[in-house]
Order: C-alpha cells, then structure tokens, then sequence
C-alpha cells in the first residue's frame, strides 16, 4: 500500500453474500444504515459510478470518491479516480479510506484490505450483486454484535469485524475460497467461532 491508511471495506450482504439487485439495496434495514454512518462519517469513501448513482444525494461529512473510467463523467460535489488504486492514492492522506461497494470495486480492493465491517443479514434474498468470497484463514474475527429483528427492521442482522491476519497472502476468489467463506458464514452464525 506505502500510503500507511487502513483501507476497510464496509458492506451488508444476505445469504449467499447477496449485497444488491438492480443497482439497489434489496431491502430497508435502519439499524445498517446506523452503523454505516457511524463507521464512514468524517471518512473518505470510496465507490464504483453505479454505487454512486444509487445513492440519494451526497453523503454528509464524507469525502465521496468515485472510480470511474469514463473520461466525460464528472459527478457534482465528488471526486473522480480513474480506478481502484487511483482512489486510494487520492484517499491516502486519510488515516482509514472505507469502501462502500459495488461489487467490481469490493472485488479489486478486497487483497488490499486491513479490515472488513460485515452486516450479516439472515434472510435468503435474490441478488445479482454478491460480495467477493475471501479466504476466512486469513481473517480474524475481533468483534461481533448480534442485533435481533423489530419492527423496524424485518431481519436478524450481525455487525461483524474481520481484521486480515499479518502476513497472509491475499485472497484469490477460487472455488475453494467460496466454498470455505459460505461455511464460515453458517458455522459462524450458529455460534461457533474459528
């Protein structure tokens, strides 16, 4: 990296590692709105021009940095970085850069990455974006917060935090990478830790 900035992908995905359908959010969940404003506020973030154009408006107190590489595309009020890597080295002055998706951008920056904030969502919802599979080997677990569902939010939800293991190689998104995420991702939810 030689930019000394945590680089911390930050996402909520259903079973399957499901995180959106047509270029939305499949489902309306507060308490993840809550915690994604908690952890990007006063942050740079980072994003893919569809992630952009999905969302309301600008962020408040957020640096918003959109990988895009058409030449003609420039979004009022945010910055543009011809790709991945360019965002971060525009991002760099910050002591942690978050990246809030999509699922090309996730996938790209995913060897990068120091941590990852995951909202488990208990729910089997069809998508036609997922979150890249990464290898639980190379991640620890360091915080876990069972949230259950209320009026407000129709599923049960877990804010976990994965911090990469020092020294591991990168991720690969082979089969058995997948395979290995999606039984971490059910032997986890029961309870069990690794």
């Amino acid at each position: 990296m030689g930019t000394g900035a945590q680089i911390v992908l930050i996402a909520a995905m259903a079973h399957d590692r499901v995180i959106g359908r047509a270029n939305t959010l499949p489902w309306r969940l507060p308490a993840d709105l809550a915690h994604f404003k908690r952890h990007t506020l006063d942050k740079p973030i980072i994003m893919g021009r569809r992630t952009w154009e999905s969302l309301p408006g600008l962020l408040p107190r957020r640096r918003h940095i959109v990988v895009s590489t058409d030449p003609g595309f420039a979004p009022p009020q945010a910055e543009v970085a011809r790709s991945p890597q360019a965002a971060v080295d525009l991002a760099a002055p910050a002591a942690e850069i978050m990246i809030v998706g999509g699922a090309s951008i996730y996938q790209a920056l995913l060897p990068r990455a120091d941590r990852m904030l995951l909202t488990l969502i208990d729910a089997e919802i069809d998508g036609d974006a997922c979150f890249p599979a990464w290898a639980p080997s190379q991640w620890r677990e360091i915080a876990r917060e069972r949230r259950p569902r209320d009026a407000a939010n129709p599923y049960d939800l877990e804010f976990v935090t994965l911090e990469r293991r020092a020294g591991d190689k990168v991720d690969d998104g082979s089969e058995d990478t997948i395979e290995a995420v999606e039984d971490w991702l059910y032997w986890t939810s029961r309870g069990y830790e690794f």
